[in-house]
């Protein structure tokens, strides 16, 4: 997995340098960069001069995790990466209209001019497009289909299914336009229409039984039409129709800094860096990842330092079984294999974080399980206590638990339930 985080770039380019005499000196001599000790800058020019809002990215694996810089050319088609750690880095070159450029290799303290390639045609610069112009091609059904009048669930508006599709259901979980999403993978098989292949698709992995109990289920299968003419129409060539702009403005003095952590098996659903109400907390600390379903081992990333730790979550029954299973977003095993594990069963947890939040204290309050999913009796119907008369529950799928980064302390708080914000609930209990 990887983070991002974005910074404020106030200046691009200062002073002069004499530019090397590869690039046409009539069209480029007023592009000129000065490059300090832990920066590396050039330009980015093509057969059409210089290039304008595209992104020159640069890698490195040499650091303690895998760790990327991204900037925007200006006007003149400069860059400058500022505030690089000491490494050797792949740098290339993305935009929009352009295919990848050629990756060279530089260190800090370097000038390094690069060659951008326009797209040969337009399904090649297609492919750099942002997901969401892919997904944008994807059909809805018009209002007339809904109230029983198709085979979509007479109790669903069109409300409910854009909602499904947009905001609260698939969307939510993938980056559905991505290629990975608008193609069919090959490990699936053959299949006679795009909608069979989607039926296939969505039973894959631990999540399997969930995605097909809403689609199949709560949306009486419906979507799997809508989902197949979506990728048969991309694979016969069909593209989006809209283009993206290239970024514009201070769109482009944004620096984005990724790092990769945890661990290409394992998925982070949320991170946390400091409290939202206080933002001082926790400044130039650690980010604090919550991987939900996949794992025990809460990924610990120091952006100074660019090093990943791990801290494995307890419970307070080490006999209690994974929070997978009935009453759980995951299966115990995958339901049909996925196109990239197979039949390996990869979420194993059993403390299930599904987010974390500072207090002003620095403390990380997690929405964890720490127990079975057995509710204790203040917390059930008959109980005086003031939650449990306005909203009893026999089962809750997830506790509080709070960790201190001072000491590393991990405590349970067995409350009757815990939402995306434990704090909140803690208040109400």
């Amino acid at each position: 997995m990887f983070v991002t985080k974005a910074l404020a770039r106030l200046t691009m380019c200062a002073g002069l340098i004499a530019l090397p005499s590869a690039i046409p000196t009539k069209a480029y001599a007023q592009q000129t960069v000065t490059v300090g000790s832990t920066e590396i800058g050039g330009t980015v020019v093509s057969a059409a001069g210089p290039e304008a809002g595209v992104w020159v990215i640069a890698e490195t694996t040499d650091l303690p995790t895998k760790f990327a810089r991204i900037v925007v050319t200006d006007d003149q088609g400069r860059y400058l990466v500022p505030d690089l750690p000491t490494a050797n880095y792949s740098i290339w070159v993305r935009g929009y209209g352009l295919v990848d450029s050629a990756k060279l290799t530089a260190k800090p303290g370097q000038l390094l001019n690069h060659t951008a390639v326009a797209a040969p045609n337009e399904a090649a610069a297609a492919h750099y497009y942002p997901a969401i112009y892919w997904y944008a091609m994807m059909k809805i059904p018009p209002a007339s289909e809904f109230g029983g009048k198709s085979n979509i669930p007479e109790k669903l508006t069109q409300n409910d299914w854009l909602k499904q599709m947009k905001n609260i259901g698939c969307i939510g979980c993938h980056q559905i336009g991505q290629e990975s999403t608008r193609t069919i993978p090959a490990a699936f098989g053959k299949f006679d229409s795009g909608e069979d292949a989607w039926m296939r698709r969505v039973q894959s992995g631990q999540s399997g039984e969930q995605m097909t109990n809403q689609l199949a289920g709560n949306f009486g299968g419906a979507p799997f039409k809508y989902l197949g003419d979506w990728t048969d129409r991309i694979a016969k060539g069909e593209l989006p129709k809209a283009k993206p702009p290239r970024p514009q403005g201070v769109e482009r003095n944004i620096v984005i800094t990724s790092w990769e952590w945890s661990t290409p098996d394992k998925y982070l659903h949320d991170l946390i860096s400091s409290d939202r109400r206080n933002p001082t907390v926790n400044a130039y600390g650690p980010l604090y990842g919550s991987p939900e379903y996949s794992t025990d081992n809460m990924p610990i990333l120091d952006p100074k330092t660019n090093k990943v730790s791990f801290f494995k979550m307890p419970v307070a029954d080490p006999e209690m079984p994974e929070a997978l299973g009935p009453g759980h977003a995951a299966s115990v095993k995958p339901l049909e294999p996925s196109a990239y594990w197979g039949e390996e069963k990869l979420w194993d947890t059993r403390a299930n974080n599904h987010n974390s939040m500072f207090d002003k204290k620095g403390r990380l309050w997690l929405a964890a399980t720490v127990r079975g999913m057995d509710n204790p009796a203040f917390c059930k119907q008959g109980s005086d206590h003031p939650s449990a008369k306005v909203f009893p529950l026999e089962k809750s799928a997830r506790q509080v638990a709070m960790l201190d980064p001072k000491t590393m302390k991990y405590s349970f708080i067995d409350t009757c339930f815990a939402t995306h914000h434990p704090q909140v609930r803690l208040r109400r209990q």
